[in-house]
């Protein structure tokens, strides 16, 4: 074999050997990088999975307000007539109520100063919830502080803001042909916190719905400040 042709055997086996070291080192290379889009791939989806879990977790924290009430209302016959949810917010206590089973027309909707409901005049449920001016909650007081005239009173000209305004005053709730109604509203001075101005204090509170409004009952008959339902507040 001539000195030409061992060159020439010389050379391909030196190429060979490159071409299979560079491939084997390519290869290593290609699986060290799908390795390691695998576990970016596998962080990702970790990742989401947990934003998922975190998301979902929060929401149901807010849905899930522990600061939150009920009262289920009746009438004079002890028949249920009603509902009321209560939940403590940042800008006071949110109210929601719904009726079924009521005359048609306004009706004067308040928190009441005590935890109780007994009929059929529902007078054991006290005065006006008002913990700052407690001295000025009567029912000829009616005065909604958000609404301006809640169940006009020929007096009322002459008192000033805040001093016949109770805190627990709602606005008038309207209940149509079918006896159903529904209220949703705000105080911004009472809570359901351990304060003076919580519905859960010591006691307890009610909310309490009259017989109609504005001076005008919606029972033939019978005085529009008449207490026709009642329910005592609890904790939800």
């Amino acid at each position: 074999m001539t000195n030409k042709t061992n060159k020439m055997i010389d050379k391909n086996y030196l190429l060979a050997l490159f071409r299979h070291k560079f491939r084997h080192k390519f290869r290593h290379k290609f699986n060290l990088v799908n390795f390691g889009l695998a576990c970016m791939t596998i962080t990702a989806a970790t990742a989401v999975t947990s934003a998922t879990v975190i998301a979902q977790n929060a929401t149901s924290v807010i849905i899930r307000n522990p600061q939150s009430a009920i009262a289920s209302i009746f009438n004079i016959k002890g028949e249920q007539v009603g509902t009321a949810t209560f939940t403590q917010t940042p800008l006071g206590l949110q109210v929601i109520v719904n009726v079924e089973n009521l005359t048609q027309g306004e009706h004067m909707i308040h928190i009441h100063e005590n935890g109780k409901c007994d009929a059929p005049d529902f007078k054991t449920s006290g005065n006006h919830f008002n913990p700052k001016n407690p001295k000025d909650d009567d029912d000829d007081n009616e005065i909604n502080p958000m609404h301006g005239n809640h169940g006009a009173h020929e007096n009322h000209e002459k008192h000033e803001g805040e001093k016949h305004n109770p805190a627990g005053d709602l606005p008038n709730i309207v209940v149509k042909k079918d006896g159903k109604g529904k209220l949703n509203a705000l105080l911004p001075r009472l809570s359901l916190d351990n304060k003076p101005n919580s519905l859960l204090k010591q006691g307890g509170t009610s909310i309490l719905i009259h017989a109609g409004a504005n001076g005008n009952s919606t029972i033939p008959n019978v005085d529009y400040k008449t207490r026709i339902a009642c329910g005592v507040i609890k904790k939800f």
